[in-house]
């Protein structure tokens, strides 16, 4: 009955130390797991909540129509040919609200020293002002014959011959609970005498972002367990059911068997005795028939890292050392 108990003690033993692997192993891979997926995921998206846009669309009135016909839209302008730029400013809010406008056109006199502007008179004139909804458009006109006459009343007026103007467009808009919109159109001329425009189209989008938060989580035994959760428990367990196993091997592991044990109760530390004949013996079992023959005491020391067994009887000294 007593053998049968121990073989069931054994084997449940072993039927636990395979479970507590199982476990470790499985605990294990889940670690490994929670640790390649992040615990959050971000997710950014961008909507627009809203648009706003200013064109300025232009054609030109020449004196000589031999090249160029009245009417046209050009990107430069011949300025000895060009009588007027006349063209429509439009501005559109999407979605549809309602605001208000104001449009101005801007002339500004100047002379250059040391590279800077140094202004000399300022006119403004209104071109449109107002409310709109969703949209609006303002007719703009730029007389260059008036412009060109009016330069050169400032020159003669002033004395500043090399006087220069800068002509430009503003429009303001503002809507409710949107931000200012601005725009400046510049009519420009370079060197060679051709008139163009700068800042004939804007456009600007109000985009929010929208961040989203999720916290990832691991599918176990029909649970969700958190990602991060999972990377302090998991591993833990693991560890926790690696311990018996180990434990196990460790006290399980082979040991050599003490061949000497029946005779240790006969032994006494000491040192080397000195012997005018010494026999070596060859094992335990010669060290224990000799012990038996003398009946002397068995005296064990160390020498470096061997143990040395001797049995003393007379002048001879019986030797045994332990490998």
């Amino acid at each position: 009955m007593k053998f049968y108990e121990k073989i069931d003690k054994k084997r449940a033993i072993l039927v636990g130390i395979a479970i507590s692997i199982s476990l470790a192993v499985l605990f294990g891979a889940y670690s490994g797991l929670a640790y390649s997926r992040t615990p959050i995921t971000t997710k950014a998206t961008y909507s627009t909540l809203y648009t706003e846009e200013g064109h300025f669309r232009h054609t030109g009135v020449f004196s000589n129509e031999t090249i160029y016909r009245s009417g046209i839209s050009l990107k430069y302008y011949p300025s000895k040919i060009t009588e007027e730029l006349l063209g429509n400013y439009t501005f559109r809010l999407s979605p549809q609200a309602t605001g208000r406008y104001e449009a101005t056109l801007h002339i500004n006199y100047y002379v250059s020293s040391a590279r800077k502007k140094v202004y000399i008179l300022n006119e403004t004139s209104s071109l449109g002002q107002g409310t709109f909804s969703g949209s609006f458009t303002v007719p703009i006109k730029f007389n260059m014959t008036a412009l060109d006459e009016r330069l050169k009343e400032i020159r003669d007026g002033t004395g500043l011959y090399r006087a220069e103007r800068e002509v430009y467009v503003t429009v303001k808009v503002i809507s409710k609970d949107k931000e200012p919109f601005t725009q400046e159109i510049r009519l420009n001329r370079d060197a060679s005498g051709m008139l163009y425009f700068t800042g004939s189209d804007k456009e600007y989008k109000k985009v929010v972002r929208n961040v989203s938060t999720t916290t990832n989580s691991l599918s176990f035994a029909g649970s969700d367990v958190g990602v991060s959760t999972a990377r302090t428990v998991f591993p833990a367990m693991a560890l926790l059911f690696a311990i018996p196993p180990a434990g196990f091997i460790y006290t399980k592991r082979e040991r050599k068997p003490d061949k000497l044990k029946g005779l240790r109760k006969y032994m006494v530390e000491g040192t080397a005795p000195s012997a005018k004949r010494k026999v070596e013996l060859s094992s335990p079992k010669d060290l224990e028939r000799v012990f038996e023959l003398v009946d002397r005491p068995i005296v064990h020391y160390r020498d470096g890292e061997t143990d040395v067994y001797v049995v003393t009887d007379g002048g001879t000294v019986y030797e045994y050392r332990a490998s």
